[in-house]
C-alpha cells in the first residue's frame, strides 16, 4: 500500500513534459499562471456562480472583439493593400522633357479650300442657329493672311476629288426630361450605319460645344486628305519665328536641344531634350534662374477658332522619350503675360504581381504600340483604339497613328465611320473596351492584445499551448478510452489450448480479469496452482503457516474460481 501511494506521488511530479488528469486542471493551471488579465478570477471566484458568469461572458466578448479584429487586418491582408511611401531628395536631377505648341495648325495647299468651305459651312450655321452674322474674319478667311503650305516637294499630288457632306448639318432638337417633365433643347448632327440605320445624333445642351464638335468632325474628314508622312520641315517657319530666346541655367539653347513635330490641332510644336541624355541638362540648383527660360510669340494668322478656342500657346511638361499627349495633359499659357512654373519629379515605383498589373517596358503588353517611344498608359490606350477602330471600322481615326496597311477614315470612301467611332468612343470611355484590361500602368512614371487585454507576445504564445494541451489531451483520453475497451473484449473471452482438466465438485466464480494472466500466483485459499508444459493442473497447499480457512480450497484458473460445492458431493455420494 506504501508503494502504490509513494508511486501516485512520484507520478505527480512534473516531469519535462506534462499532461493533465482532466481538461479542468488544465484549465486551472492555465488562469493561474497565464499573463492574461481577468482569467485569474474565473478560479478566485468559482464559488461566486454570479461573477464567474459576468468574468466568463466578459473574456468570450473580448476573445471575440479580439479574433474579430484580426480576421480584418488577415482579410486586409489578403487583400494585398498598397502602401504610399514617400522621400524627398534634393540632388542633381536631369531636366525633364519640355514640349510647347503654337496653337496654329497649318493650312496646307491640297485642303486649304476645303478648311474655307468649311469655315463658311460655320458661318451659316451659326446664323441659322442663333441668327448671328459672322463676318469672314472671323474664320481669317482674308487670303492675303492665309498662309498656305506647298506640298509640291512631297510627290506629285493631284488636286483631291473630295468634298464636303451635307449630310451632318448642325440640327436643334428636343426631347422631354424625364425628371423635371419639362422639354429640353439639344443642338447637334446626326449620325447613321452604313445602312441608313441605326440613327442617333451626337447633340450638346450647349449649341457652342456642339459646333466645336461638329466643326471637328469635319476637319477630321478634310485633314485625312494629306499623306500620312510630311517633311514639315521643308514647310515650316524656323524655330525663331516662335521662340525669340531660349536659355537654360543662364546658357542659350543650341539648336541640338530640340525637335520639332506638327500636330493637327495645336500646330507647330517643339520639344526641348526629348531623349534625356546630354549633361547640359542637368538641374543642380533650384530656383527660376536655373531653369528654362523662354520668350514666345504667340502667332494667330492662321488661328482657327472653332478648331482650338484658346490664342497663345500649349505646354505639357513629361518624362523623356515620351509621346505628348497634349490634348490629355498639356496647359494653356496666354499671351502678353509672364508665367513662372515652378516643377519637382515624383517618381512613382508600382510593386505589380499580386498587389496590382504593371509594366516594365511594355513588352509583356498584347497591344502592339503604334508610337515609336517609350510604353505609357496613354500610348497603349489610344493604339488599342486605333485596332479596334480599323477592325470595326474599317479605318483609322486621324489623330492616332496608323497600323500598316490602313488608312484614315472620310466620309466620302466610308460614309458610316463617324456613326462606328462615335459608339466605340463611348464605350471606350465608360471601360467597356478591353483597353484599359489590356493596358496596365508603368511599374516606373501596438498591438490589438494590448487594447483589449494589457498583455504582450507572450500572452500569444500562453494561448498557443492552452491549445496545444487541449489537442494533446484529447487524444490521450481518446487512446486510453480505445485501449481499455480492447482490454476488456480479450478477458471476456478466454482460451485455453489443447488442455483437459476435470474439477469434480467445484464451482464457478469469476474472478477479476487481471487476476490470471500468469501462469502461476498465490491465491488466499493456501493454495498455488501451477501447471507444467503437459498441461497437467498440480495444486499445491502453501506452507503451514498460512490458515486455511476450509478443508475444500478455491482453485482459480484464468479468472475463474473452482470453489468446492457440498450440495453437489452430497448428490454424488447418493
Amino acid at each position: 500500500m506504501e508503494q502504490e501511494v509513494a508511486r501516485e506521488e512520484e507520478e505527480r511530479k512534473e516531469g519535462l513534459i506534462e499532461f493533465y488528469d482532466s481538461f479542468k486542471d488544465m484549465f486551472e493551471f492555465f488562469c493561474k499562471n497565464t499573463t492574461i488579465h481577468g482569467t485569474i478570477r474565473l478560479v478566485c471566484s468559482d464559488s461566486n456562480k454570479m461573477k464567474t458568469a459576468f468574468w466568463t461572458l466578459l473574456l468570450l466578448a473580448s476573445f471575440g472583439m479580439l479574433y474579430w479584429q484580426f480576421a480584418l487586418m488577415f482579410s486586409q491582408y489578403w487583400a494585398y493593400p498598397v502602401v504610399l511611401t514617400m522621400s524627398m531628395h534634393s540632388e542633381p536631377q536631369m531636366f525633364p522633357a519640355i514640349t510647347i505648341c503654337n496653337l496654329d495648325p497649318y493650312r496646307f495647299e491640297l485642303v486649304s479650300e476645303h478648311l474655307v468651305q468649311l469655315d463658311r459651312m460655320a458661318e451659316e450655321s451659326i446664323a441659322f442657329l442663333y441668327g448671328i452674322n459672322t463676318t469672314a474674319g472671323m474664320f481669317h478667311m482674308n487670303e492675303k493672311n492665309i498662309r498656305m503650305r506647298d506640298l509640291s516637294s512631297t510627290g506629285n499630288l493631284s488636286r483631291s476629288s473630295f468634298k464636303l457632306s451635307q449630310n451632318f448639318s448642325l440640327l436643334r432638337t428636343s426631347e422631354l426630361n424625364n425628371k423635371t417633365g419639362k422639354r429640353q433643347s439639344h443642338v447637334g448632327f446626326r449620325l447613321c450605319n452604313a445602312t441608313g440605320g441605326n440613327c442617333f445624333y451626337k447633340a450638346y445642351s450647349s449649341g457652342m460645344d456642339a459646333i466645336l464638335e461638329w466643326y471637328r468632325f469635319h476637319y477630321i474628314n478634310i485633314m485625312s486628305q494629306l499623306p500620312v508622312i510630311i517633311n514639315i520641315s521643308d514647310h515650316e517657319e524656323q524655330i525663331e519665328d516662335m521662340v525669340y530666346s531660349c536659355q537654360y541655367d543662364g546658357e542659350p539653347c543650341r539648336p541640338s536641344d530640340y525637335v520639332h513635330f506638327h500636330h493637327p490641332v495645336f500646330g507647330s510644336c517643339y520639344t526641348f531634350n526629348s531623349k534625356g541624355t546630354d549633361s547640359f541638362w542637368t538641374a543642380t540648383k533650384p530656383g527660376i534662374p536655373y531653369g528654362l527660360s523662354l520668350i514666345l510669340r504667340a502667332e494667330q494668322k492662321d488661328h482657327i477658332p472653332l478648331l482650338s478656342t484658346v490664342a497663345g500657346v500649349k505646354v505639357m511638361i513629361h518624362n523623356h522619350n515620351q509621346t505628348p499627349f497634349l490634348e490629355h495633359e498639356g496647359f494653356d499659357i496666354r499671351p502678353g503675360i509672364a508665367t513662372t512654373i515652378g516643377i519637382q519629379q515624383d517618381e512613382v515605383n508600382r510593386l505589380g504581381g499580386n498587389y496590382g498589373k504593371c509594366t516594365t517596358d511594355g513588352s509583356d503588353v498584347n497591344v502592339k504600340l503604334l508610337y515609336n517611344n517609350s510604353y505609357t498608359l496613354q500610348a497603349c490606350l489610344h493604339s488599342c483604339f486605333q485596332h479596334i477602330m480599323v477592325r470595326k471600322c474599317g479605318c483609322g481615326y486621324y489623330y492616332y497613328p496608323l497600323p500598316p496597311g490602313a488608312e484614315y477614315c472620310n466620309y466620302n470612301k466610308q460614309p458610316a465611320w463617324g456613326h462606328c467611332f462615335y459608339q466605340l468612343y463611348n464605350r471606350l470611355r465608360n471601360h467597356h473596351l478591353n483597353c484599359f484590361d489590356q493596358c496596365p500602368k508603368p511599374c516606373r512614371m501596438g498591438s490589438q492584445w494590448s487594447l483589449w487585454f494589457g498583455s504582450s507576445v507572450l500572452s500569444v504564445v500562453e494561448m498557443f499551448e492552452l491549445l496545444i494541451d487541449t489537442l494533446v489531451l484529447s487524444l490521450l483520453f481518446c487512446y486510453q478510452r480505445v485501449r481499455s475497451r480492447k482490454t476488456l473484449e480479450v478477458a471476456r473471452t478466454p482460451s485455453i489450448p489443447n488442455m483437459s482438466l476435470t474439477l469434480e465438485n467445484y464451482r464457478v466464480v469469476q474472478e477479476d480479469a487481471g487476476k490470471g494472466a500468469d501462469p502461476a500466483h498465490t491465491h488466499p485459499s493456501g493454495v498455488t496452482i501451477a501447471m507444467d508444459s503437459d498441461s497437467d493442473l498440480h495444486l499445491h497447499p502453501l506452507s503451514s503457516k498460512v490458515e486455511m480457512p476450509e478443508s475444500h480450497p478455491d482453485v482459480v484458473l484464468n479468472g475463474f474460481r473452482y470453489m468446492k460445492d457440498s450440495s453437489l458431493e452430497t448428490e454424488l455420494n447418493h
